[in-house]
């Protein structure tokens, strides 16, 4: 009697740092295929709004605005280390940018989807928030130094939201389900064809990757471990953030020559 073929079934997936070695590789790939791309069919893309950093301009922000994105920086962590501290987790002073610290502060805990997500998302929560006050005191005082580190909050949050470790991002991505990808992706690739945004090109081209590893099975569903209602939240606030900082930012940046022109009397 023929014996009967078994279905082969894996029983363990490759380890999280290989998954996240994985993701970066890819990530990588895709990002310099995109920029080699660009470079060759489309350079204006790459350079345009470069202006904004000639000498004559940074005589309008002075000083004070060296301040100012320093202490967004700073309000930015303190987000974090709050949220950390009500959560009762334990505190490591390790004050670096792009969610160094929410990795300090998690690296040694027990994983929980839902906890990492909220820890995650403080940081920029927290700076978009103090970016938007600035974009509030500009439209009272039509000084372009509140709009431009405005614009910087925006851009440098966004960045902490590319879902590699050890930014933010990275610590958010595990709780947010394959359904959320695909309409986030597909909504930020209408966004980049719309208004072109180099960090969100960046969040894409990492995120792409951690889909493709879920899809394929090759990555556990971790955001199982959150409820409906916690994953449907993390999506929603996730993708909201990417795409409402990428708009904003992108949208000042191209304003902002004019207005600090403008301000110079040019």
């Amino acid at each position: 009697m023929a014996r009967k073929t078994e279905k082969f079934v894996p029983t363990s997936y490759p380890s999280p740092d290989r998954l996240w070695a994985e993701q970066l590789a890819m990530g990588l790939a895709l990002l310099v295929l995109i920029l080699i791309f660009l470079a060759i069919f489309h350079a204006s893309l790459l350079s345009s709004g470069a202006e904004i950093l000639g000498p004559n301009d940074l005589e309008a922000y002075g000083w004070a605005s060296v301040l100012g994105i320093f202490l967004q920086v700073v309000l930015h962590e303190l987000g974090t280390m709050v949220v950390a501290w009500r959560l009762k987790l334990p505190l490591k002073f390790r004050f670096f940018g792009f969610g160094a610290n929410a990795t300090a502060i998690l690296e040694t805990q027990p994983r929980r989807v839902w906890i990492d997500a909220v820890v995650g998302f403080a940081g920029p929560l927290t700076g978009t928030a103090v970016s938007a006050a600035l974009a509030f005191i500009y439209e009272y005082t039509n000084d372009p130094l509140y709009l431009g580190m405005a614009c910087v909050g925006y851009f440098y949050n966004l960045i902490t939201l590319i879902p590699i470790l050890d930014l933010e991002g990275g610590w958010i991505a595990p709780a947010i389900a394959p359904q959320a990808w695909l309409v986030g992706l597909l909504a930020s690739a209408f966004e980049l064809a719309n208004s072109f945004n180099l960090v969100l090109l960046c969040v894409v081209s990492f995120a792409v990757p951690r889909f493709i590893l879920l899809l394929r099975a090759r990555a556990p569903r971790t955001d199982t471990d959150c409820t409906n209602l916690q994953r449907l939240v993390i999506g929603v606030v996730y993708f909201g953030l990417v795409l409402g900082l990428s708009w904003f930012g992108s949208t000042v940046f191209d304003e902002l020559p004019q207005l600090v022109r403008e301000a110079m009397g040019d």
